[in-house]
């Protein structure tokens, strides 16, 4: 094993590295990429964090690790692994502008409904909405007020008191305009609760996760 930085020459395309982070992350893997000529240089891993887990594409920054060791040298086996895997990211991760210009489009579609259409709504108001989406995936904003399931509508100041059936809401149905009332207010009935978003561990191959 040989510790050194990632501009040494051991540290080629095709070795296999033992990392570790500033934040004391472990990974070993096979180099796949690295650009050690920019600024802030770039290592991308191939590692299997531990047995029988699939592979995972690691992409770090030099500025976040501690220390590199070379466990074996860059070999024509390695190399060959090494080219493979690379192939296999572009081939999932197809950098094409048409695509992502309809991808940014679609989610911007699906987004749009969520965004408030008012800067003037009260945070208990937006509280309420987040109360209702985290249950209900159909509840979106009309206006300053919360469309719940197309059929109710909760409105200034968002208490269980301002929730209301929209009679004039496309296809409505007494029955299921009343079960969605009931609902609503039971929801908005309970306190609100803090929210911690989970954030992804890891992607296997084919995306990528970043330290």
């Amino acid at each position: 094993m040989v510790s050194c930085n990632l501009t040494a020459p051991e540290v080629q395309v095709g070795a296999t590295i033992k990392i570790e982070t500033n934040n004391g992350l472990i990974a070993e893997g096979i180099v796949i990429s690295l650009d050690a000529l920019r600024k802030f240089q770039v290592l991308v891993l191939d590692t299997k964090e531990t047995t029988g887990s699939k592979p995972v594409v690691r992409i770090f920054n030099s500025e976040h690790l501690n220390s590199i060791t070379v466990v074996t040298a860059a070999l024509e086996e390695g190399q060959k692994h090494a080219i493979n895997r690379c192939e296999q990211f572009r081939a999932n991760n197809p950098v094409n502008g048409a695509k992502t210009a309809e991808r940014l489009q679609k989610t911007l579609g699906d987004l749009r409904p969520n965004l408030m259409k008012s800067s003037n709504v009260s945070i208990k108001g937006q509280q309420a909405y987040i109360q209702l989406k985290r249950t209900i995936a159909e509840t979106y904003w009309s206006g300053e007020d919360i469309r719940v399931l197309g059929l109710v509508l909760v409105q200034k100041p968002y208490d269980v008191d301002n929730v209301t059936k929209d009679a004039k809401a496309t296809g409505f149905d007494e029955t299921r305009a009343n079960n969605a009332l009931l609902q609503v207010k039971k929801i908005l009935s309970k306190p609100a609760t803090g929210y911690t978003s989970r954030a992804p561990l890891d992607f296997t191959i084919g995306a990528v996760v970043t330290n």
